[in-house]
């Protein structure tokens, strides 16, 4: 049998590790999810080398590897229909003052506080829509994540740099 691939949800728990760890249960009421749920991600974590051995610490090096090259091609976005919702990619706060863009990006979520209109984008699990309130660093850093999964050759390099800075990679640029 062949191990579990690694699912989105899985990058957003690897991103909000890169901060501090914290219990099952915590994580999952930070995260939106069930513990069970937090608890199936790490051990995917783990035997994708995303985590160091026998720790909840990211292993930075391999994270930020992944991130810069493979997650928009194991987890594409694509630009959907005008909705209302919470700002990612160029349209949050990292990105949008280093990128000069016309057309807004949004997670639909219409009752979130301080929803924009933009073109929809699949956010990389359902939860991700409450991360302003609930995860404020994770929700910049998934934003960047979106940035790379989306983006035009610039945008991608802009959330390049700064994803690495975040992990502490800050001479990786690609």
């Amino acid at each position: 049998m062949a191990p579990p691939r690694t699912l989105p949800f899985d990058i957003v728990l690897a991103l909000r590790l890169v901060s501090a760890p914290g219990t099952l249960v915590s994580l999952a009421d930070e995260l939106a999810v069930v513990p069970s749920q937090v608890h199936s991600s790490l051990a995917r974590l783990k035997r994708a080398g995303l985590l160091r051995p026998d720790s909840r610490e990211t292993n930075a090096r391999a994270l930020n590897e992944f991130l810069l090259y493979g997650v928009r091609y194991t987890f594409p976005a694509r630009r959907g229909s005008l909705a209302i919702g919470v700002p990612t990619a160029h349209s949050a706060p990292r990105l949008a003052p280093l990128i000069d863009a016309v057309d807004a990006v949004v997670w639909p979520a219409p009752r979130a506080k301080a929803a924009v209109q933009g073109f929809a984008v699949a956010p990389l699990y359902p939860g991700a829509t409450e991360l302003r309130e609930r995860s404020p660093e994770t929700y910049l850093l998934v934003t960047l994540v979106d940035a790379l999964r989306l983006g035009d050759r610039q945008l991608r390099g802009a959330a390049r740099q700064l994803l690495s800075a975040a992990l502490g990679n800050p001479a990786t640029v690609g």
